[in-house]
This record gives C-alpha cells, structure tokens and sequence, in this order.
C-alpha cells in the first residue's frame, strides 16, 4: 500500500502545464473524425527514460485518453450507451467512473444530445520511470466542447488520469476530474 501511494505521489508530480516546445507530439483522435487535433506533450519525467521510450509512453498514454475523449464524449448523438468509454480502465475504476459518469461522460445528458463538437483536446502526460522502466504515468487532460439540441453550452473537463502499464497496454487505474460549463 506504501508502494502505490509513493507511486501516485510520484506520478503526480507536474511540471509546467504547457509542457516544452521541443517535446510536442500533436496527434489526431483514430477513434472518430474529430475536426480538432489533440496537443499532447511529454510533461516531467522522474526517473532515467531514454528519448524513444519516452516517446512511446507519450503515444501510448494520449492513444489511451484520445480513446477516452472519444467514446466519452464524442461520437454520435442522441444515445444513452457510454460503457465503451471505460475500456482501458481498471475494474474499480471504471465502477468509480460509471457511479461518476456525469464528470466522466456525457451519459446525464446524451439522450438529450443532437451532437457534440470538439472545441479542445489538450493532454500533458507525466511518467515516473524508476530504474529505467515506466512505472505509471500521470495524464493531466483539458477537453472542451459545445454540445447542442436539448443542452446547448460548452463543456470543460480538466484534471487527472493515473495509468499504470499492464500486459494489455496501459490502464487507468484511478482518476481526478473536475467539469463545468465554461463562460461564453
């Protein structure tokens, strides 16, 4: 128990939230068409990764929140099904996120939805590496979208996703998420 709170300590560890110009790793949502690009970027590294690995952490964490982003969020309207969301999460923590879907989807509201447009998609991902290895990944995300038809205003969610790497991929395995509508 030591070990995962030391962990989590670690991984949340955060650097500047813009990240560096250098690291910047801009990629584009494969689940949907989403007309705006996602700007990820590497965010503080503790511990030694070599460039390549660091890299393919980077990729394989935004794959995992685009995923999220995607199915949660996004995707075709009216519809009341965002199980899919929570694919790449651990048991209990798509069980927390199911109970919390109102921050974490657009569940309380999809049935009411005509669409949803992508306005944001921003994700800085930090990894702790002790000796040499991703150990777990801190994922700070920002979406905004506006959503129309029965809802019509513009959404923010901003906060924290902590992954771990699994034989599967990485998995979220537990979460920190704020939502609200943002002012005009």
């Amino acid at each position: 128990m030591t070990a995962l709170v030391m962990l989590v300590a670690l991984v949340g560890c955060s650097g500047d939230d813009e990240g560096s110009k250098k690291d910047a790793a801009p990629t584009s949502s494969g689940e949907t068409a989403s007309a705006v690009e996602t700007d990820a970027r590497l965010g503080v590294v503790k511990g030694r990764l070599g460039k390549k690995r660091s890299q393919g952490v980077l990729t394989a964490v935004t794959a995992v929140v685009e995923r999220w982003f995607d199915r949660g969020y996004g995707g075709d309207y009216p519809r009341g099904d965002f199980g899919a969301a929570f694919g790449e999460f651990t048991k209990d923590a798509r069980a927390l996120a199911v109970r919390q879907s109102g921050v974490t989807s657009n569940a309380k509201v999809g049935p009411k939805l005509e669409g949803v447009e992508m306005v944001r998609r921003a994700i800085r991902v930090d990894v702790a590496a002790p000796n040499g290895r991703p150990a777990g990944a801190t994922a700070r995300v920002r979406l905004k979208f506006t959503m129309s038809g029965g809802v019509e205003r513009t959404d923010l969610v901003t906060g924290r996703l902590l992954l771990t790497p699994t034989e599967d991929g990485w998995k979220v395995f537990g979460f920190d998420l704020r939502r609200g509508e943002e002012a005009p």
